[in-house]
């Protein structure tokens, strides 16, 4: 079989935002992503979005069969995860460094967090496009422990609604 399928870095390709309200997350428009919460793809590490999409399997056993199958059972979307950039009580001079995902995405909050591959992260989102959409509700901020020659970092827990879309949502143009 010869090789002819394409493979491509992700690096840079990865836009994921949070915003406050997306009525439909089967079907984000432009407008709900135009203005975003946070825009975390500077603040998050390049593995730092975590989060587990699974689904369990239930036994079928029969009777009248030998063997015992399985069929699909409830999906589940556990141990969600942002390991972020958090520059809190940082300055450059008088100025505070930016910080907006620690400072915005605090315990209790729910948001959606809509995540896009395969285009440059500094691309606008655009109609058509496929994300992943997550209702999410923000958990604790930990410190990520020091060690040398680390960024200061922080991860912030969430858990993901049953409801959301892992790139089964479409972007339309819609307001």
């Amino acid at each position: 079989m010869p090789n002819n399928v394409t493979a491509v870095l992700e690096d840079g390709m990865v836009k994921t935002v949070v915003v406050p309200e997306i009525k439909d997350v089967k079907a984000p428009t432009v407008a709900e992503l135009t203005s975003p919460l946070v825009d975390l793809s500077y603040y998050l590490t390049a593995d730092g979005f975590k989060l587990t999409h699974s689904q369990d399997m239930i036994d079928d056993d029969r009777e009248g069969e030998a063997a015992a199958g399985q069929i699909p059972g409830q999906e589940k979307f556990t141990d969600g995860t942002l390991q972020v950039i958090d520059n809190v009580n940082r300055k450059d001079g008088e100025k505070a460094l930016a910080n907006e995902a620690v400072e915005k995405l605090t315990k209790g909050k729910v948001v959606y967090i809509v995540r896009r591959r395969g285009l440059p992260a500094d691309d606008a989102f655009a109609a058509g496009q496929v994300v992943s959409v997550f209702k999410a509700t923000i958990g604790i901020k930990t410190p990520v422990a020091h060690a040398a020659n680390q960024r200061q970092m922080s991860t912030i827990s969430f858990s993901a609604d049953p409801g959301s879309q892992d790139e089964t949502a479409e972007v339309v143009a819609g307001e």
